[in-house]
């Protein structure tokens, strides 16, 4: 992907946290539903419903000291921080900023690698390499994952051919910073 207008948004940003949105909403939505269903009973019948007067009688035997009442406390303040946190704090890169072989910027464009673009390159190149049968490999914004199959008895050879043919491939198309790159091999059983 690139982008060439100097006013457009850039290529390379961090998604926001959908799921700590979705779960508190979920949550919220559930405790307004369960509310209005018995307000509404309330209001029909004219007495709280027996689901609801059990567990408010034994919450209203609870004094601010007890255990139950600091142990739901404190588990509902460690939740809130956690997803206050999750909401908060951006997600990761999932592109990784392509740069010209010669190392230099060209002015006003900006090249981007998506890291499933860039982990299909890792498994693309390993797969060249002599012994090699199947490959997998992951990536995320500064690491890339190679997970190779074979069955020479080669296995740390065939590793460090992969991880070297990975790397000078990823240096090759430009990818900047340079990812780290690892290699596992299994070995099947011949």
């Amino acid at each position: 992907m690139s982008r060439t207008n100097a006013k457009s948004r850039r290529l390379r940003h961090r998604p926001s946290r959908v799921v700590p949105a979705t779960i508190v909403a979920v949550v919220l939505l559930a405790l307004g539903t369960l509310t209005a269903i018995v307000a509404i009973a309330r209001l029909v019948n004219g007495t709280w419903a027996r689901q609801v007067t059990g567990p408010a009688r034994t919450v209203a035997g609870l004094t601010w000291g007890s255990t139950a009442v600091i142990v739901a406390g404190a588990v509902l303040v460690v939740l809130g921080l956690v997803l206050l946190i999750a909401g908060i704090k951006r997600g990761a890169y999932r592109t990784a900023v392509l740069q010209r072989p010669d190392g230099g910027e060209v002015a006003d464009t900006d090249y981007v690698i998506s890291t499933r673009a860039m982990a299909r390159l890792a498994a693309a190149q390993a797969d060249t390499v002599d012994g090699v049968d199947k490959v997998s490999a992951s990536a995320s914004g500064r690491r890339v994952h190679v997970s190779v199959t074979t069955d020479s008895e080669q296995a740390s050879q065939i590793r460090d051919r992969v991880q070297q043919g990975v790397t000078a491939r990823l240096g090759a198309a430009g990818v900047s910073p340079a990812p780290k790159v690892t290699t596992t091999v299994r070995t099947k059983g011949i």
